[in-house]
């Protein structure tokens, strides 16, 4: 091997070094738990669902593109929910309260929600459900912990009409 190449592989694998110190690599296959504290809600009646997305398609209320779905008990006005398993990647839950146990949402004549809702990083709820991007968190660990909040979204409006 002449030296110019020598000194050229040299380079090349000092490079390579720098970049795999610098830049750890994820081995493909990573899984985490979503770890879900679920509180605020109005009573422990029915259940609570939750759904993660893994994309924007269907989120926040349509189960069909949901990634995992799943209810869980409530026990004295709150709710944990472990998700395992779940490939590293970006994510966002919503949840509703279930309080007649049916499996849907409940929603009045202008779509409003009559159940309590809620998403990951309680995003605001002003002119309509969440978006995506406003709920979205990644999974890069082997556990990420979230905080949801109830929000009754028809009682806060009669709430309001009673205040005026």
């Amino acid at each position: 091997m002449s030296p110019f190449m020598g000194c050229l592989l040299a380079v090349a694998s000092g490079a390579v070094m720098n970049l795999l110190l610098c830049c750890p690599l994820r081995a493909q296959g990573d899984r985490g738990s979503i770890v879900i504290e679920i509180t605020g809600f109005r009573n422990a009646a029915g259940q609570a669902g939750v759904l993660l997305f893994s994309r924007e398609k269907g989120f926040p209320a349509d189960p069909g593109p949901a990634a995992r779905k799943l209810f869980a008990a409530i026990d004295r006005y709150a709710c944990r929910v472990t998700l395992e398993n779940v490939p590293y990647g970006t994510y966002a839950v919503s949840v509703f309260h279930d309080e007649n146990a049916d499996g849907k949402l409940q929603k009045n004549f202008f779509g409003i929600p009559r159940e309590g809702v809620g998403a990951s990083l309680n995003p605001a709820m002003r002119f309509g459900p969440p978006r995506f991007r406003d709920a979205r968190f990644t999974l890069d660990s082997p556990e990420r912990k979230l905080a949801v909040t109830m929000k009754y979204l028809r009682a806060q409006r009669e709430q309001q009409r009673g205040n005026e």
